[in-house]
């Protein structure tokens, strides 16, 4: 029983791993933050370990957002951690073909623009009633609830469509993480605030980078008469 209480408290968010600048940063938010730099930097060198250190990342801030009662980007760990199983396995079994990168075009993306809209309003509700639903697990409100469920609906489809390399999949990340660095901030999570800045800059250069390619592709399908 010592063990398990040892254990709880050594992933707590008020058991300080290291005073750094002046701020007692816990062992999960180092965890986190760290993994989760890790994880983007492989993805970006297109390397396979991308995926099992995603779901480590995942495990920690399920636990990290469920103490600050962000129960959306909680429940979106949840996603992740099976995107991150999948994706490990489909990396293993790849083929190497070669998608292009494509844009959803207009009709797609106001269909897109509504799912979010919608998606955000039902996760909201269901969240604001995990207190009632469940006290005793859930002692405190939600916080910034349509904020926080909003940031968990579109990081699923920005996840899905990046599969599928569509060109609105980092605009939408762009979105996601400006939004992430507010709640964060507000949250007094700072190191993982500092994490989401560096995903925005990450965001950014996949904008350009991605929007660079896919007019490449249309000028090379234009030139070829396909």
């Amino acid at each position: 029983m010592t063990e398990i209480i040892s254990l709880k408290q050594f992933f707590a968010l008020d058991f300080t791993f290291l005073v750094c600048f002046g701020y007692p940063l816990s062992l999960l938010e180092f965890l986190g933050t760290t993994s989760g730099l890790i994880c983007v930097y492989l993805a970006s060198r297109n390397h396979i370990l991308t995926w099992p250190i995603g779901i480590f990342n995942s495990i920690c801030f399920f636990f990290l957002f469920f103490q600050v009662q962000l129960y959306s980007d909680m429940l979106l760990q949840i996603y992740f951690f099976g995107s991150s199983v999948y994706g490990w396995w489909v990396w293993r079994k790849r083929t190497g073909a070669f998608i292009k990168i494509q844009s959803l075009g207009k009709r797609k993306n106001t269909l897109l623009l509504f799912s979010i809209f919608l998606g955000t309003l039902l996760l909201g509700q269901v969240t604001s009633h995990f207190p009632i639903w469940f006290p005793n697990i859930f002692t405190k409100p939600p916080a910034f609830l349509y904020w926080d469920a909003f940031t968990t609906v579109a990081s699923i489809f920005a996840n899905l469509l990046l599969a599928q390399r569509k060109l609105e999949s980092w605009f939408l990340w762009v979105f996601v993480d400006i939004v992430c660095i507010v709640l964060y901030a507000l949250k007094a999570i700072p190191f993982v605030t500092a994490e989401y800045i560096v995903f925005l800059l990450i965001a950014f250069y996949g904008c350009y980078h991605w929007y660079q390619e896919y007019k490449s592709n249309l000028l090379d399908s234009s030139i070829s008469g396909t």
